[in-house]
């Protein structure tokens, strides 16, 4: 970044200037429309060695410029020519452009675990939450910089007795989130009015859950799924906390969120001034731009050793450990941090109904009678092992057999009713869903079961 035309560059390691330096209009790139093939209105653009992002404006809090990073230096203009391209920002009504909170500049941050423990120790001297919690908070922010990379985006679920500990949460994370906004009111229509194609985080405090915004606050977590509003085609994924109150947070919303719960109030819930927050965003934004800016092109999702979660806490785990680069030991610290909230997605009743038909299904490929068994069978069998966990309640075959339909273990109708074929093909399938559901297994049969000893060496193996 320059200071002016010919001035001199003051650089850092990562290529970002100090705090104290401004960023101006660089030279070198044209604002001319004469020299551009087509003009386009954007949201952000990812090149293979240059980044458009969208900044506030200082002079007009109701405006937006656009910043061009070309690995070097960074330049804001109110457009920008890349190509034979010129770029503005997207058209949004002013009241939403001063609404969202944007970054400045970039701003130098050091490394990624001294940016970490920043964003963690204002979230710990302004919020009374126990240390996983802070941690845990923390990754969700780093996810916020990366919706558009992330195959899922993590949510938030905010519990608190106290109201007002709830709200002092949101407008920390207003602070320290990518394009947030901090909701008093939402329903499914208000949040689709929105624009969503900004990917913004979402801040709700305590919303009225109708069917439509449970449904929506289950579904908008995952990239590339869409929903049509007056017959156009719309991205809704976006990252979300929201503030529950003690509110009951029910089971599809529970397993794509991270559970939070804060303290009663305390000092520092009245420690957050208006002054304070203004002062936390502007050097907050500016250091997760930078961040995003150095990291966007090295975020992967990979596997993470040691980790034995179900699938919906595995995936949390990988894209928030993804968001983490140049740090992999910061990046596995997620794992243990979950744990928690893989015991809690293993506790919902859906899970412990899928838990018990892959025992039984289990079992029967164990015993290995006959080459099918029966759906009824199976039924009998999952219900005995949800009795032997406190269990009350008695499921149907048919209720079974769709579960099985859902695992990809397909039934076939016989005379005598419906049958699970004890295939090879199914053998194999139920015991990787068995591993993934930490179904634990006996062997009743003589001989060593081959799909077992090929899970237990894969076992082993990650665990090192």
């Amino acid at each position: 970044m320059s200071e002016g035309a010919n001035s001199k560059q003051l650089r850092t390691k990562s290529g970002f200037p100090s705090a104290k330096k401004q960023t101006s209009i660089g030279d070198g790139i044209s604002d001319s429309r004469a020299e551009a093939t087509k003009c386009v209105a954007t949201a952000g653009e990812s090149f293979r060695s240059a980044t458009i992002d969208l900044v506030a404006d200082p002079a007009d809090s109701y405006r937006l410029n656009l910043l061009l990073w070309d690995e070097s230096r960074a330049t804001v203009r109110p457009q920008i020519k890349y190509g034979r391209t010129v770029y503005e920002p997207i058209d949004l009504e002013p009241t939403i452009v001063n609404f969202v909170q944007w970054p400045l500049r970039p701003v130098e941050y050091g490394s990624t675990r001294d940016l970490f423990e920043k964003v963690r120790g204002l979230i710990t001297r302004h919020v009374e939450l126990s240390e996983t919690s802070a941690r845990l908070v923390t990754y969700f922010v780093w996810s916020t910089w990366f919706p558009d990379k992330l195959s899922f985006s993590p949510g938030v679920a905010i519990l608190s007795p106290d109201d007002s500990a709830g709200v002092q949460l949101l407008r920390l994370l207003r602070c320290l989130c990518r394009r947030s906004m901090l909701l008093s009111e939402t329903s499914k229509a208000s949040l689709l009015s929105l624009p969503l194609q900004l990917s913004p985080t979402l801040l709700m405090n305590r919303p009225v859950l109708t069917r439509q915004l449970r449904n929506f606050l289950s579904t908008s977590n995952r990239r590339g799924l869409a929903t049509v509003k007056s017959g156009k085609a719309m991205e809704i994924c976006c990252p979300k906390a929201v503030y529950f109150g003690m509110d009951k947070i029910s089971d599809d919303i529970a397993s794509v969120m991270i559970r939070v719960s804060l303290f009663g109030a305390t000092d520092k819930v009245s420690a957050l001034g208006k002054g304070s927050l203004s002062e936390a965003a502007a050097e907050i934004q500016g250091k997760m731009l930078a961040y995003r800016l150095a990291s966007y092109s090295r975020i992967r999702i990979s596997h993470l050793r040691g980790m034995n979660f179900t699938h919906q806490t595995r995936e949390m785990a990988m894209n928030l450990a993804s968001c983490i680069v140049d740090d992999a030991e910061l990046a596995s610290e997620v794992v243990p941090l979950l744990s928690e909230q893989d015991d809690h997605v293993r506790g919902l009743p859906d899970r412990r109904l899928d838990a018990a038909i892959l025992g039984a299904v289990l079992a029967c490929f164990h015993e290995k009678k006959s080459d099918r068994v029966q759906v009824k069978e199976v039924t009998l069998l999952a219900n005995t092992l949800l009795r032997t966990q406190g269990e009350l309640v008695e499921y149907k075959p048919e209720e079974v057999g769709h579960r099985l339909d859902g695992f990809s273990l397909w039934r076939t109708r016989q005379k005598e009713g419906m049958f699970l074929v004890l295939s090879r093909d199914a053998s194999r399938l139920v015991h990787r869903l068995a591993l993934e559901y930490g179904v634990s297994w006996v062997q009743t049969s003589g001989a060593k079961c081959p799909d077992c000893q090929l899970l237990e060496g894969s076992v082993n193996s990650k665990a090192v």
